[in-house]
Protein backbone atom coordinates (compact mmCIF):
# COMPACT_ATOMS: atom_id res chain seq x y z
CA UNK A 1 0.00 0.00 0.00
CA UNK A 2 2.94 2.30 1.00
CA UNK A 3 4.58 1.59 -2.43
CA UNK A 4 1.61 2.64 -4.41
CA UNK A 5 1.10 5.41 -2.15
CA UNK A 6 4.55 6.66 -3.73
CA UNK A 7 3.69 6.27 -6.76
CA UNK A 8 0.99 8.36 -6.26
CA UNK A 9 2.65 11.09 -4.99
CA UNK A 10 5.59 10.72 -7.71
CA UNK A 11 2.46 11.20 -10.38
CA UNK A 12 1.03 14.05 -9.16
CA UNK A 13 4.19 16.06 -7.57
CA UNK A 14 4.83 18.21 -10.59
CA UNK A 15 1.38 19.61 -9.66
CA UNK A 16 1.77 19.85 -5.57
CA UNK A 17 3.71 18.16 -3.54
CA UNK A 18 1.51 18.86 -0.48
CA UNK A 19 -1.88 17.12 -2.60
CA UNK A 20 -0.11 13.96 -3.75
CA UNK A 21 0.80 13.11 -0.12
CA UNK A 22 -2.65 13.63 1.07
CA UNK A 23 -4.24 11.41 -1.52
CA UNK A 24 -1.63 9.21 -0.59
CA UNK A 25 -2.57 9.25 2.91
CA UNK A 26 -5.85 7.82 1.91
CA UNK A 27 -4.39 4.28 2.57
CA UNK A 28 -4.48 4.84 6.00
CA UNK A 29 -8.41 4.60 5.90
CA UNK A 30 -9.11 1.03 4.60
CA UNK A 31 -6.44 -0.29 7.21
CA UNK A 32 -8.23 1.44 9.72
CA UNK A 33 -11.12 0.22 8.91
CA UNK A 34 -10.15 -3.46 8.50
CA UNK A 35 -9.02 -3.31 12.22
CA UNK A 36 -12.76 -2.20 12.99
CA UNK A 37 -14.24 -5.35 11.22
CA UNK A 38 -11.68 -7.39 13.02
CA UNK A 39 -12.07 -6.02 16.15
CA UNK A 40 -16.11 -6.06 15.95
CA UNK A 41 -15.74 -9.97 15.18
CA UNK A 42 -13.74 -10.62 18.26
CA UNK A 43 -16.13 -8.92 20.24
CA UNK A 44 -18.99 -11.77 18.59
CA UNK A 45 -16.99 -13.88 19.66
CA UNK A 46 -16.43 -12.85 23.10
CA UNK A 47 -19.95 -11.66 24.43
CA UNK A 48 -23.55 -12.85 23.13
CA UNK A 49 -25.77 -10.50 21.43
CA UNK A 50 -27.62 -9.54 24.31
CA UNK A 51 -24.49 -8.16 25.79
CA UNK A 52 -23.26 -5.87 22.76
CA UNK A 53 -26.63 -3.99 21.98
CA UNK A 54 -23.93 -1.24 20.71
CA UNK A 55 -22.20 -2.27 18.42
CA UNK A 56 -24.19 -1.34 15.68
CA UNK A 57 -23.84 2.04 16.46
CA UNK A 58 -20.42 1.84 16.89
CA UNK A 59 -20.07 0.35 13.45
CA UNK A 60 -21.99 3.38 12.04
CA UNK A 61 -20.19 5.72 14.52
CA UNK A 62 -16.87 4.94 12.84
CA UNK A 63 -17.99 4.39 9.18
CA UNK A 64 -19.26 8.04 9.66
CA UNK A 65 -15.59 8.98 10.36
CA UNK A 66 -14.26 7.03 8.01
CA UNK A 67 -16.05 8.36 5.26
CA UNK A 68 -15.65 11.98 6.69
CA UNK A 69 -11.85 11.62 6.76
CA UNK A 70 -12.47 10.19 3.03
CA UNK A 71 -13.88 13.61 1.77
CA UNK A 72 -12.06 15.45 3.54
CA UNK A 73 -8.55 14.13 1.44
CA UNK A 74 -11.25 14.60 -1.35
CA UNK A 75 -12.30 18.19 -1.13
CA UNK A 76 -8.34 19.00 0.32
CA UNK A 77 -6.35 17.32 -2.26
CA UNK A 78 -9.09 19.02 -5.23
CA UNK A 79 -7.99 22.18 -3.64
CA UNK A 80 -4.31 22.15 -3.43
CA UNK A 81 -4.06 20.67 -6.86
CA UNK A 82 -4.80 24.39 -8.03
CA UNK A 83 -2.15 26.06 -9.86
CA UNK A 84 -3.36 29.21 -8.66
CA UNK A 85 -4.53 29.82 -4.90
CA UNK A 86 -4.93 32.69 -3.10
CA UNK A 87 -3.26 32.88 0.51
CA UNK A 88 -6.72 32.57 2.22
CA UNK A 89 -7.77 29.25 -0.62
CA UNK A 90 -3.97 27.93 0.86
CA UNK A 91 -5.03 28.44 4.55
CA UNK A 92 -8.57 26.63 4.18
CA UNK A 93 -7.36 23.88 2.41
CA UNK A 94 -4.49 23.11 4.93
CA UNK A 95 -7.18 23.50 7.41
CA UNK A 96 -8.56 20.47 5.76
CA UNK A 97 -5.64 18.54 5.57
CA UNK A 98 -5.25 18.77 9.13
CA UNK A 99 -8.81 18.24 10.01
CA UNK A 100 -8.46 15.17 7.96
CA UNK A 101 -5.33 13.83 10.30
CA UNK A 102 -7.35 14.43 13.40
CA UNK A 103 -10.24 12.17 12.47
CA UNK A 104 -7.72 9.78 11.74
CA UNK A 105 -6.30 10.44 14.79
CA UNK A 106 -9.69 10.17 16.56
CA UNK A 107 -10.25 6.38 14.51
CA UNK A 108 -7.01 5.50 15.93
CA UNK A 109 -8.21 5.97 19.27
CA UNK A 110 -11.87 5.25 19.50
CA UNK A 111 -10.47 1.55 18.21
CA UNK A 112 -7.78 1.60 20.78
CA UNK A 113 -9.75 2.31 23.27
CA UNK A 114 -12.66 -0.42 22.31
CA UNK A 115 -9.99 -3.01 21.75
CA UNK A 116 -8.99 -2.65 25.33
CA UNK A 117 -12.36 -2.77 26.88
CA UNK A 118 -13.09 -5.90 24.26
CA UNK A 119 -9.78 -7.62 26.24
CA UNK A 120 -11.01 -6.54 29.55
CA UNK A 121 -14.13 -8.41 28.86
CA UNK A 122 -12.74 -11.40 26.99
CA UNK A 123 -10.85 -11.89 30.27
CA UNK A 124 -13.43 -10.91 32.98
CA UNK A 125 -14.41 -13.91 35.35
CA UNK A 126 -18.74 -13.81 34.40
CA UNK A 127 -17.56 -13.63 30.52
CA UNK A 128 -14.79 -16.60 30.46
CA UNK A 129 -17.84 -19.11 30.69
CA UNK A 130 -19.02 -17.14 27.66
CA UNK A 131 -16.88 -16.74 25.45
CA UNK A 132 -15.25 -18.62 22.47
CA UNK A 133 -11.85 -18.32 23.70
CA UNK A 134 -10.34 -19.35 20.31
CA UNK A 135 -11.62 -17.09 17.97
CA UNK A 136 -12.43 -13.99 20.16
CA UNK A 137 -8.89 -14.10 21.43
CA UNK A 138 -7.07 -14.57 18.70
CA UNK A 139 -8.61 -11.83 17.32
CA UNK A 140 -7.74 -9.66 19.88
CA UNK A 141 -4.37 -10.86 19.70
CA UNK A 142 -4.06 -9.77 16.13
CA UNK A 143 -5.57 -6.08 17.39
CA UNK A 144 -3.05 -5.78 20.38
CA UNK A 145 -0.38 -6.27 17.64
CA UNK A 146 -2.03 -4.19 15.13
CA UNK A 147 -2.76 -1.01 17.39
CA UNK A 148 1.07 -0.02 18.75
CA UNK A 149 2.09 -0.38 14.53
CA UNK A 150 -1.55 1.65 13.69
CA UNK A 151 -0.80 4.51 16.19
CA UNK A 152 3.20 4.80 14.22
CA UNK A 153 1.41 5.17 10.95
CA UNK A 154 -0.98 7.12 11.93
CA UNK A 155 0.93 9.62 13.80
CA UNK A 156 3.87 9.93 11.18
CA UNK A 157 1.25 11.23 8.68
CA UNK A 158 -0.48 13.46 11.55
CA UNK A 159 3.02 15.32 12.37
CA UNK A 160 4.10 15.46 8.71
CA UNK A 161 0.93 17.55 7.95
CA UNK A 162 1.27 19.60 10.95
CA UNK A 163 5.01 20.61 10.66
CA UNK A 164 6.00 19.47 6.55
CA UNK A 165 9.02 17.99 7.92
CA UNK A 166 11.06 17.38 4.67
CA UNK A 167 11.72 14.47 6.17
CA UNK A 168 8.80 12.65 6.28
CA UNK A 169 7.79 13.69 2.71
CA UNK A 170 6.89 11.13 0.43
CA UNK A 171 8.96 12.15 -2.24
CA UNK A 172 11.92 13.61 -1.14
CA UNK A 173 12.05 12.02 2.52
CA UNK A 174 14.24 9.93 3.80
CA UNK A 175 13.93 5.90 2.35
CA UNK A 176 14.75 4.42 6.03
CA UNK A 177 12.08 6.77 7.13
CA UNK A 178 9.28 5.48 4.96
CA UNK A 179 10.82 1.74 5.49
CA UNK A 180 10.54 2.36 9.35
CA UNK A 181 7.72 4.37 10.11
CA UNK A 182 5.57 3.54 6.89
CA UNK A 183 5.93 -0.14 5.11
CA UNK A 184 7.00 -2.32 8.23
CA UNK A 185 3.79 -0.82 10.13
CA UNK A 186 1.51 -1.25 6.86
CA UNK A 187 3.37 -4.96 6.52
CA UNK A 188 2.88 -5.93 10.60
CA UNK A 189 -0.73 -4.65 10.78
CA UNK A 190 -1.97 -6.67 7.19
CA UNK A 191 -0.22 -9.43 7.95
CA UNK A 192 -1.36 -9.75 11.57
CA UNK A 193 -5.67 -9.20 10.50
CA UNK A 194 -5.09 -11.74 7.36
CA UNK A 195 -3.19 -14.14 9.73
CA UNK A 196 -5.77 -13.65 12.68
CA UNK A 197 -9.15 -14.32 9.59
CA UNK A 198 -7.62 -17.47 7.83
CA UNK A 199 -7.19 -18.65 11.10
CA UNK A 200 -10.85 -17.88 12.95
CA UNK A 201 -12.92 -17.86 9.34
CA UNK A 202 -14.90 -21.58 10.07
CA UNK A 203 -15.86 -20.32 13.96
CA UNK A 204 -19.40 -19.42 14.41
CA UNK A 205 -20.56 -16.52 16.52
CA UNK A 206 -22.16 -16.55 19.26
Amino acid sequence: MTFLNIQITKSLNDANSSSAALVASIGLSPLLAAACGVLRGARAYILPKSRRPFDVAYLVVFHLLVTTAIALVAVGASGLSKTTLSPAQITSNQSLVKADMVMLLLEWGFITALTFLASQQAYAKATRKLANDRGGKTLLLAMAISIPFLGIRVLERFIYFFTQNPYLSLVSGSLGLKVGLEVVEEIVVSSSLIIAGVLTRNIQEM
